[in-house]
């Protein structure tokens, strides 16, 4: 047995050598195979944002994310960076640039298709600590002058380089600036860090970005007072999220929601158009304001319009309380489809006489198999169920629901259930899918594409609860022979199947 111990010994160190073999083998190919299929691509809204924003956006996307659900991915890069990368490769559901010259020229190639202002900011110098002369005592002299170390922006990449060189340029202090020789880095952040760290003297910055550095100075130039950015945020045209992403850029638009986070970091509010002013479009383009629940009728329609008569029709889709609320502070469209009459008569003053196009019906969607048995709106008030509901102020849909309640003897006992109020239908019927409700109030065009895992029962014999979509051309439009010709389209027999095949019922001419 002796004389064999040696044999034994080499057979088990050769069965353990094999044996470790065998399993780096099965993990190098458990890890090829890993290569060959990476995982899946992360669930939820792609962002393609400017670092100028990064400190509210940070904010507003997690209690957004509380509010619905859906989870929010960022990638921050300098502007003209973010338009390019968005441009290259097709990818991103909202676009927040940090000045709105870059979404402007997205919806113009189309890559952006509906954008809302978020907030504005405006140039300052930064100036590092401890620099041996008092921030507000220095002058735009002594900043170009051969002592003090200058850092910048790139003007390829960013927006505050871009814009700082157009306003320099304006008052003929480019080339003095340019002599200076300042060290030009590729953000914002990287010229804040810069100056923070004493690396350089100081350096031109929005002053929102100042906002918690209480140790570096801030000062208010004249030579800087013009150079502003407006922020807006866009929905991304090939974005196969473009609902989720409407949410989002109106909930970073909200006073109570991304609002709150603008004016506690230091952003200003966005520019107010001038009331009784219309900021026309250039030739050969439409705005229209829709309420969100037209849109799947109304794509097909336009797009087919923006074809025959070689134009383009920059589409606003949002609640019409918020819509409304737009045109009473300014805006003009050219054309405005309601989704409900009343909506229309808050702001017929501004439009030629309307017409009706469509009407809609309100349903109570629910699980499928109907588990609660819920047949009326009387059901909803059960106890213990979580009911979804439109915004009363924000939208068509929350204002209809409310008066169809009141006029069922309902309101009470439904109010007591509501969880969720949301400013669109889908955002509704996305969270029934999601199985976070028991049931929502929405229109049967909300429903209509989830039949197959979603039930639905009408609200019947309540006038209320049908509401008419009427549309009408804007007083004094820019473009209104052409707005007029789109709105016969919209009324055409044509447009009339797109309608019904969409779940709307059709309003026929008088």
């Amino acid at each position: 047995m002796k004389r064999n111990l040696p044999y034994l010994l080499f057979g088990a160190s050769l069965a353990v050598f094999l044996g470790i073999g065998l399993v780096y083998l099965a993990n190098k190919s458990s890890q090829n195979e890993l290569n060959d299929n990476p995982p899946p691509v992360e669930e939820g809204l792609f962002v393609l944002c400017a670092p100028a924003l990064e400190p509210v956006i940070e904010k507003a996307a997690s209690e957004f994310s509380k509010e619905t659900g859906i989870q929010i991915r960022i990638k921050y890069d300098a502007s003209e960076v973010a338009l390019q990368q968005l441009k290259l490769t097709g990818k991103g559901d909202v676009f927040i640039p940090a000045d709105e010259s870059y979404i402007k020229q997205a919806r113009s190639e189309g890559y952006v298709e509906q954008s809302i202002p978020l907030a504005n900011m405006t140039a300052v110098l930064a100036v590092r600590p401890n620099y041996p002369k008092p921030a507000d005592q220095l002058t735009w002299k002594e900043v170009l002058g051969k002592d003090f170390r200058l850092v910048t922006s790139s003007t390829q990449a960013t927006a505050i380089g871009k814009l700082t060189k157009q306003g320099l340029q304006e008052i003929e202090q480019w080339d003095a600036f340019m002599a200076k020789n300042p060290v030009e880095l590729g953000t914002v952040k990287e010229v804040l860090m810069s100056i923070k760290t004493g690396a350089a003297d100081g350096g031109i910055l929005w002053d929102a970005l100042l906002h918690g550095h209480s140790d570096i100075g801030k000062v208010a130039l004249p030579e800087l007072a013009h150079i502003k950015a407006q922020v807006e945020a866009g929905v991304c045209s090939k974005s196969n999220q473009r609902s989720e992403a409407r949410w989002f850029i109106e909930f970073l638009a909200k006073p109570e929601g991304g609002g709150k986070f603008f004016k506690q970091l230091g952003y200003n509010p966005p520019a107010p158009p001038t009331p009784g002013e219309s900021v026309g479009p250039p030739d050969g383009e439409i705005i229209l304001y829709a309420g969100s629940m037209l849109r799947p009728a109304l794509e097909p329609i336009i797009e087919e319009f923006c074809k025959e008569e070689k134009v383009t029709v920059r589409r606003i889709y949002n609640g019409c309380g918020i819509l409304v609320s737009q045109m009473r502070s300014g805006a003009r469209p050219d054309l405005y489809v309601s989704c409900d009459t009343r909506f229309m008569g808050e702001v017929q003053d501004f439009f030629e006489k309307s017409v009706n196009v469509s009407n809609n019906q309100l349903v109570i969607v629910v699980q499928k198999g109907n588990p609660h048995d819920i047949k009326s709106l009387k059901d909803l008030g059960k106890e213990g169920l979580r009911v979804g509901v439109g915004h009363e102020q924000q939208c068509a849909l929350g204002a209809i629901s409310k008066e169809t309640f009141i006029k069922s003897g309902t309101y009470a006992a439904v109010r007591r259930n509501v969880v969720v109020e949301s400013p669109t239908g889908d955002l509704l019927v996305n969270k029934m899918l999601a199985g976070s409700l028991d049931a929502v109030v929405a229109y049967r065009t909300n429903w209509l594409p989830n039949t197959d895992k979603l039930d639905a029962i009408p609200v019947t014999g309540i006038p209320c609860a049908a509401p008419i979509q009427p549309a009408a051309v804007g007083k004094g439009a820019r473009n209104a022979a052409l707005s007029q010709k789109l709105l016969e389209k919209i009324r055409s027999e044509t447009s009339k199947r797109i309608f019904l095949e969409n779940g709307f019922g059709w309003e026929e001419k008088p």
